[in-house]
């Protein structure tokens, strides 16, 4: 499935086998100068997530981060599609130069081997562990993540997420590694977690909270601790060295300090 939402004219490129299969084109207005002096538009990868990237019956494209993105590089006055895959096939395909940028990004030196980052935050991402609540005593909301290496627990995270610095260090530890049960999507850690198949799972503030609802679990699942402090809970715009130039990078950091200056960035941030 194609979904084409621009009047403004773009080079056709091979279309991807993706699952979801959506291909949405926004509607600003500059092109990106490829390395041929072709004219295409930059290809963003997103990740379906309640509130930042939705999907409708159509395949049209919404959400928090979309919003954002189309704002941004409009400032910036560069064209963007947005290409649906899972996170880790973005980051591979970043890493490839099949895919040229990504949202709300941790930054880490393993990823700054094959990408840029914008200088300017997207948004403040923070994630924390939740438990039930007649489990919240086995953990002190005063520690972090280090705690459970003297715990028989076992601990529900999303495949290739990075929640936070101490987290990568501690994968490194099979001991660590064995605790983990590794699933494709947000629900599912919730899910696990009320049928007691974990003892805990880390996630996002804002949308795994908003999974808990649904879940009609507010009663039930309660957060313990945030797992980085605000400067590293800022996530990033993310770029491929294999495909965007540097001076790309920088008019994207300059278009986010206009919106941001002027207000239209805290105006889109309350909307969702």
């Amino acid at each position: 499935m194609v979904i084409t939402t621009t009047s403004a004219p773009v080079m056709s490129s091979p279309e991807p086998v993706i699952s979801p299969s959506v291909i949405s084109t926004s509607s600003v207005s500059l092109e990106a100068v490829a390395p041929d002096n072709e004219i295409k538009p930059f290809v963003i990868g997103v990740t379906p997530r309640p509130v930042f990237v939705t999907v409708d019956e159509q395949g049209n494209l919404d959400g928090l981060d979309i919003a954002l993105a189309k704002a941004i590089f409009a400032e910036a006055g560069m064209q963007i599609s947005f290409q649906v895959y899972p996170w880790k096939r973005i980051v591979h395909l970043l890493e490839n130069g099949e895919v040229d940028v990504a949202l709300s990004a941790s930054d880490s030196d393993q990823r700054r081997e094959f990408a840029h980052f914008s200088s300017e935050a997207f948004r403040l991402g923070h994630n924390l562990l939740f438990t039930s609540k007649k489990n919240a005593a086995l953990f002190d909301p005063n520690k972090g993540l280090s705690q459970l290496e003297g715990k028989s627990v076992r601990l529900g995270v999303q495949r290739g997420v990075a929640y936070s610095h101490e987290y990568d260090e501690m994968l490194k530890s099979e001991a660590f590694r064995r605790k983990l049960v590794v699933v494709d999507t947000p629900p599912r850690l919730v899910d696990l977690l009320l049928i007691d198949r974990v003892d805990a799972f880390l996630g996002s503030e804002r949308d795994l909270h908003r999974e808990i609802i649904k879940h009609d679990a507010e009663g039930q699942i309660v957060p313990v601790f945030y797992l980085m402090n605000d400067q590293e809970a800022s996530s990033h715009i993310m770029f491929s060295k294999a495909s965007v130039q540097t001076q790309w990078v920088e008019k994207v950091d300059e278009a986010m300090r206009t919106l941001k200056a002027s207000g239209r960035y805290d105006e889109i941030l309350s909307s969702f």
